[in-house]
């Protein structure tokens, strides 16, 4: 990948180099970009994508879908500053974004193929497969163009003829936006192809955009401090530069995660660029069945997240010998958002952080191992979970992502990752639910369902559990992992039973 090289240029310089290439400089990156930026340039975690079914009802055969979908996107690129950064320096320690003058929207958009027919490929298939060549995508080019653009892929029409169907999938670089920032690009996307269709749009079809002059958003760290005590510090800290015959018989570790000498982790960590791959498995639920679940949580006071936890737990020990996995270390996505100074639900942004709880091993409790164990250790374990999250969610003080900020070198630290043992089991991300606002809905484009996929993680967690819905509509998992890295024999089965599993106790609530 062609990018600048600082090495130490004056600033005076570096803005030289700037103006050479046609861009403006913007901001640094801060110690969570990166992060994302690092592992983004060594290949370890490649394209995060955010997607969706959509629909047009009575399309009209004179307007070509290329001419509505760049009108689209230039009303995304005029709400969303990070749109049109470039990053500047991504193999150095100080990366920059910067803003190029113009964008060729046509290199941000795919158009993939004609519509498949059913005989040649199923349509959760074919969604898989796309799925993936997105996830495992590398951008190019990040110092002259934004890393990121949409996959677009015709579905059949199914029951309503007179409907057009879309996969639509954003795809970007987590350095441009964590998982919610995908909820918002489709927001104001799904507005824009709205828009398209009005006579008098303001947007014209032609695929080079002048780039807006908005500032980007503050990073996570200038937007709210994030106070690291010394007592959260020290371990982390002294297990970084100890000797581990030092750290280890006293309890100091490299990390802030819990750890135990029987939980699963998979394979160490590893990276070869050229068998990079992940693999994926799909799960739905339907809103009928999502709705009892969401009741059933309200009546034990526990949240969703904390429930597919337990969910994810059984599944796994079922799954997993006991001499492979006594126990689960698991990491959840938390957003950080509502403490933040000028960034919203509507924001693309960075704002994670994460949230690590051991899980003990479940014993099969029920003649029915397919089905939940709905005895009272279950729901008061999604009930722990839900508080715990909860107080991650209301600080940030004493945050693991604020522990970046004392990390100088990040790429030492992160090719150092390699070969290693992972730190925990699994990830579960749930970006939560999918509300457009207020459209009518035989009016146009419309969203069918939402589907929301991590690609595979190289120095993290072997095992992914991506969650989104659609406001009153189906829930979509996907599961995904980084091929090798399970220690199981066949890992596509293993991923079909754990989401097998996970769809039918999810379909078993109700009244529970």
């Amino acid at each position: 990948m062609k990018v600048l090289q600082c090495n130490g240029a004056s600033q005076k310089s570096w803005f030289e180099l700037l103006s050479t290439h046609g861009t403006s400089q913007l901001t640094r990156a801060g110690p969570n970009e990166r992060r994302c930026i690092v592992r983004q340039a060594l290949g370890f975690y490649r394209t995060l994508v955010v997607g969706g079914i959509y629909t047009l009802d009575n399309p009209h055969k004179d307007v070509s879908l290329e001419y509505t979908l760049i009108k689209a996107l230039k009303h995304c690129v005029a709400i969303h500053p990070i749109l049109s950064a470039c990053i500047i320096g991504e193999d150095t320690e100080t990366p920059e974004f910067a803003r190029p003058a113009l964008l060729d929207l046509n290199k941000h958009i795919d158009l993939i193929g004609t519509r498949q027919s059913p005989d040649i490929l199923d349509e959760k298939d074919l969604i898989k497969l796309t799925l993936a060549q997105v996830n495992n995508h590398v951008f190019t080019n990040c110092n002259k163009i934004p890393p990121w653009k949409i996959v677009v892929l015709p579905l059949c029409r199914g029951e309503r003829p007179q409907t057009d169907r879309y996969l639509i999938l954003f795809g970007y670089y987590h350095s441009h936006g964590d998982g919610k920032s995908g909820l918002a690009f489709h927001k104001t996307f799904l507005a824009g192809l709205k828009q398209a269709q009005h006579r008098h749009c303001v947007y014209d079809g032609d695929s080079e955009c002048a780039t807006p002059r908005t500032p980007l958003l503050p990073t996570l760290e200038t937007s709210g401090e994030l106070p690291v005590s010394w007592g959260y510090l020290l371990s982390p800290l002294l297990g970084a530069y100890l000797p581990s015959f030092i750290a280890s018989p006293l309890g100091i570790r490299a990390s802030a995660t819990p750890e135990a000498d029987n939980q699963w982790v998979g394979h160490d960590t590893f990276f070869d660029h050229d068998k990079y791959s992940t693999g994926l498995e799909i799960i739905s639920v339907e809103y009928e069945d999502v709705e009892k679940v969401l009741r059933d949580c309200r009546e034990h006071n526990l949240k969703l997240t904390g429930l597919l936890h337990q969910i994810i737990v059984q599944a796994l020990s079922k799954e997993l010998p006991f001499e492979k996995a006594g126990s689960f270390v698991s990491q959840t996505a938390v957003d950080l958002r509502s403490h933040l100074n000028g960034i919203t639900d509507d924001d693309m942004a960075l704002c994670p952080t994460a949230y690590y709880e051991l899980f003990m091993r479940t014993a099969e409790e029920s003649s029915n191992p397919t089905l939940i164990s709905v005895k009272d250790n279950f729901w008061n374990a999604a009930r722990t979970t839900t508080q715990n999250l909860a107080k991650c969610a209301n600080t940030l003080s004493d945050q693991p992502v604020g522990l970046l900020g004392y990390l100088r070198k990040m790429y030492p630290w992160t090719r150092g990752q390699i070969g290693k043992r992972r730190e925990c089991s699994y990830e579960l991300s749930n970006i939560m639910s999918f509300n457009p606002g207020f459209f009518k809905p035989e009016v146009g484009w419309n969203v069918e369902s939402m589907i929301f996929s991590q690609p595979a993680n190289v120095s993290s967690g072997c095992l992914t559990f991506n969650v989104v819905s659609k406001y009153q509509g189906d829930l979509t998992i996907v599961i995904s992992w980084q091929l090798g890295a399970l220690g199981v024999q066949n890992e596509q089965v293993f991923a079909a039973n754990l989401g097998r599993f996970m769809a039918k106790s999810l379909r078993s609530f109700g009244g529970l």
